[in-house]
């Protein structure tokens, strides 16, 4: 079993919400663009994410460190009361990490925006008891360009905190 100040790690679709996570975070630029990777899966899938994002740009607030929040609806397939007596619906949470200036090739995702925004989320959602944070596998190491062993470091220097009182999950990818 888990322990709360440990990060754990498990497969599956992140953007689902699995295993009972209800809060999810990506990285994205400062542009306004989710145009590509998770960002424009989490878009596609969950327009309330994009709009939070250009209601941040719209007023300003989308700079590097800083993030927009998104509530969504999510159907919760696996529930005793989905099977038995139709769909059930739990709020859940999208951040939108704002990590990046640019869009292009190399290294563009931001550290020590990053980390900012780890930490300020962090701080927030410890006033959520009921909090279970799933960050995606590898986030800002593809397209952000940025390093896997840096970014987990970041990860679990923050979240395997004895400051952090929620359980937070690294997902990897698994249809």
């Amino acid at each position: 079993m888990q322990k709360n100040n440990e990060v754990g790690f498990l497969y599956g679709n992140l953007l689902d919400f699995p295993y009972g996570i209800n809060t999810i975070a990506h990285c994205c630029n400062t542009l306004n663009v989710m145009g590509a990777g998770i960002a424009k899966q989490i878009a596609e899938r969950y327009p309330e994410a994009k709009e939070a994002d250009d209601y941040s740009a719209q007023a300003g607030t989308n700079e590097l460190g800083e993030f927009s929040v998104a509530s969504v609806e999510v159907e919760d397939s696996s529930s005793f009361q989905h099977q038995h007596f139709g769909k059930e619906v739990r709020e859940c949470k999208i951040y939108n990490l704002y990590t990046q200036a640019g869009i292009g090739f190399g290294r563009e995702v931001n550290y020590e925006a990053l980390y900012r925004n780890l930490h300020l989320m962090r701080n927030q959602l410890n006033d959520c008891t009921d909090t279970v944070l799933g960050l995606p596998y590898e986030m800002s190491s593809g397209l952000a360009g940025g390093s896997w062993q840096i970014v987990s470091a970041m990860i679990n220097t923050i979240f395997a905190s004895p400051a952090t009182y929620f359980q937070t999950y690294i997902v990897k990818y698994e249809a």
